[in-house]
C-alpha cells in the first residue's frame, strides 16, 4: 500500500468517526464537549494543510493525545463496511490515488468539526452607545 492510500484510508477513517461521533454527540463516551472543542486546533491546523500525507499525520497527532480515540481510529476501518451500509451515514469509499476526493475529506472533516464547537459567548451590547 502506498503512502497516499494510506493517507486516504487514514483521512476516511476519522472522517467515518467524526460522523459516528456526531450522530451519537448527546451520548458518546469517546468525544465529550471538551474534546470536540480541542478538534478546534485540528481544524485551524488543517486550513494549513493541503498534502494527504501532512493531513493524515496531523490527525495521527491530534489522535495521540486521547488512546481512546486512537484506539477507535485504529479499529474504524475493520468495521467500517458495516457503517457504510447505515442509511444515516453516506461516507464514500477511498480513493486513494485522488488527491481532490482527499481535500474534500479533509474540508467535510473541518465542517462537523466546526458544526460541532460552541458558540461563543456575545457579551456585546447589540447597540453600542456612541462615545
Amino acid at each position: 500500500m502506498n503512502d497516499i492510500s494510506n493517507a486516504s484510508t487514514t483521512i476516511l477513517d476519522f472522517l467515518t468517526l467524526l460522523e459516528v461521533e456526531q450522530a451519537k454527540k448527546e451520548t458518546s463516551e469517546l468525544f465529550n464537549a471538551a474534546i470536540w472543542q480541542d478538534l478546534n486546533q485540528l481544524n485551524l491546523e488543517l486550513n494549513t494543510i493541503n498534502k494527504p500525507n501532512k493531513i493524515a499525520l496531523a490527525i495521527l497527532d491530534w489522535c495521540e493525545k486521547y488512546p481512546e480515540i486512537d484506539l477507535a481510529l485504529k479499529t474504524v476501518s475493520k468495521v467500517r463496511g458495516d457503517i457504510v451500509g447505515d442509511d444515516d451515514i453516506d461516507i464514500p469509499l477511498p480513493a486513494p490515488d485522488g488527491d481532490a476526493e482527499i481535500i474534500r475529506n479533509r474540508d467535510r472533516i473541518q465542517k462537523v468539526i466546526q458544526d460541532n464547537q460552541q458558540p461563543p459567548n456575545q457579551d456585546l451590547p447589540s447597540n453600542p452607545e456612541p462615545d
